[in-house]
């Protein structure tokens, strides 16, 4: 505003303008979107501009009326505006009979109309501001050669009408706040604070976690080691290797009829191809398998001509009289597939059990049949096993170990 004509209206209005647009461009840039704070920001501004407003208008007017005190002639014209129209009773109306009443006019109706707009003229938050004296000039009946000092009497009125209650004059000994830049006045808002990225843990830290980790494997290990459990288990392991590394017949030679069953279990079949009876297509062969003797059994038809028959003492047919028993038949594959074979039972007039359907595979293991006879009376002559292997073809054969019977209560 110093390097511009101050004293226009209409500069200080631009200037004015481009203040506000700088606060609004500058909370942008900052981001400041807080409407609380964005609104704090314009309301100081607009105070601003009005004390600015304040002092430039006194200002001018203080400049108009100097060169009013200069000028003696106009003295008497100017009275009636400072003092009531009693305090003029000097001035010969014969001299000047149109001054006065112009000059008393002129100067009220300026004070009246600058009294009644003090608010429209102190704020001056939009363009260009309105001169009192340019109103005062314009009003009509003003004569030109009172004119000058009218309207230097009317410039002192409005604006000591005009001064808002904030901008009154400070009391005698005290002295007014010195203006700070407007770049402080204007953007006094602290920018947001934006969060720090986050640090990258250093090589030392992640050393100690890993530090920190081993330690605690080496502490359960050596807890495991000194309650034994690794040493059981080292040597349960070391049992099973031994045993596996040995005879493999030496577990299986000892192996007794009543081995891997109960007592309760009779043995009626051994694996001697002896007891057994084959049908016209049905071969037999005894076959020694890691120190035990099997019946290799071969069917070649799934009819009668293929049955191959275990024979079952009466003494056991007996104890099996009005009872629910368990047959045990210990198989296993005779080729590198599976094969499927049929048992049923023919134990006379004890009865008969329908067929049942078994799988064979290249592992030994044990097939249960279970038979119910409601029949008490026993009989005096043997019954029989019969078992068909040639469900599958003729070729089908399985290895036969034993049966075993475990008759009921």
């Amino acid at each position: 505003m110093e390097k511009s004509e101050r004293t226009n209206p209409d500069v200080r209005a631009r200037i004015y303008q481009s203040a506000r647009q700088a606060l609004d461009a500058g909370l942008k840039k900052q981001g400041v979107s807080d409407e609380q704070v964005v609104l704090a920001q314009h309301q100081r501004l607009e105070q601003k501009i009005r004390e600015i407003e304040f002092e430039e208008r006194k200002a001018v007017a203080a400049a108009a009326s100097t060169p009013a005190a200069a000028t003696p002639p106009a003295a008497p014209r100017v009275a009636p505006a400072e003092a009531p129209a009693a305090t003029s009773p000097a001035v010969s109306p014969a001299a000047h009979p149109i001054a006065p009443p112009v000059s008393s006019g002129v100067s009220r109706d300026a004070s009246r109309s600058t009294a009644s707009r003090p608010q429209d003229d102190a704020p001056l938050l939009g363009g260009a501001t309105r001169d009192a004296a340019r109103d005062i000039s314009s009003a009509p009946g003003v004569a030109s050669a009172s004119g000058r000092d009218s309207l230097r009497a009317a410039r002192d009125i409005p604006f000591e009408a005009a001064q808002e209650p904030q901008a009154a004059p400070l009391p005698v000994g005290e002295a007014r706040e010195p203006k700070r830049p407007r770049d402080e006045t204007l953007l006094e808002t602290r920018p947001e604070r934006t969060a720090k990225p986050r640090r990258r843990r250093g090589f030392l830290s992640v050393l100690l976690a890993w530090l920190v980790f081993f330690i605690l494997v080496g502490l359960a290990a050596w807890w495991a080691y000194s309650s034994g459990l690794v040493q059981q288990s080292l040597q349960q392991a070391l049992d099973a290797a031994e045993r596996t590394a040995g005879d493999p017949s030496s577990d299986l030679g000892d192996r007794g009829p009543q081995n891997g069953f109960s007592e309760d279990w009779t043995e009626i079949f051994s694996g001697d191809t002896n007891t057994l009876e084959g049908g016209a297509a049905a071969r037999l062969e005894p076959v020694a398998i890691q120190g035990t003797t099997a019946a290799r059994v071969m069917s070649g038809a799934p009819t009668s001509e293929g049955d191959v028959s275990i024979p079952v003492p009466a003494e056991i047919l007996q104890e099996l009289a009005g009872k629910s028993s368990t047959i045990a038949l210990t198989v296993q594959s005779a080729a590198e597939t599976s094969v499927q074979f049929s048992v049923r039972c023919d134990f006379g007039s004890l009865g008969a059990c329908p067929r049942h359907r078994f799988t064979a595979r290249q592992e030994r293991a044990d097939v249960l049949l279970r038979v119910t006879f409601e029949r008490s009376i026993a009989p005096n002559a043997p019954g029989r096993l019969v078992v068909n292997t040639g469900l599958e073809g003729a070729e089908a054969a399985i290895l036969l170990h034993s049966v075993r019977v475990l008759p009921g209560q």
